[in-house]
């Protein structure tokens, strides 16, 4: 399967994306994507993202979400 956000197959170079883990995209966040996986239902995305900002800390995370919460960066 080709991903809808590199045009590649699995392992990837890291591309800047947008990550949203609340399903709400007015909350998105800038990130780094790293690999491709297919999971159990779907393909997920390993990413590092930054969260926070206004006044909240800013805090870096990573972990593996569900690849419709990942957009290019256009």
């Amino acid at each position: 399967m080709r991903d809808r956000v590199t045009g590649t197959r699995g392992h990837t170079s890291p591309r800047h994306v947008w990550v949203c883990v609340t399903g709400r995209w007015h909350e998105q966040s800038p990130g780094v994507l790293l690999e491709w996986r297919r999971g159990t239902t779907s393909w997920e995305a390993l990413v590092i993202w930054a969260g926070g900002g206004g006044v909240r800390t800013w805090e870096v995370k990573h972990g593996w979400v569900p690849a419709a919460h990942v957009r290019p960066r256009e």
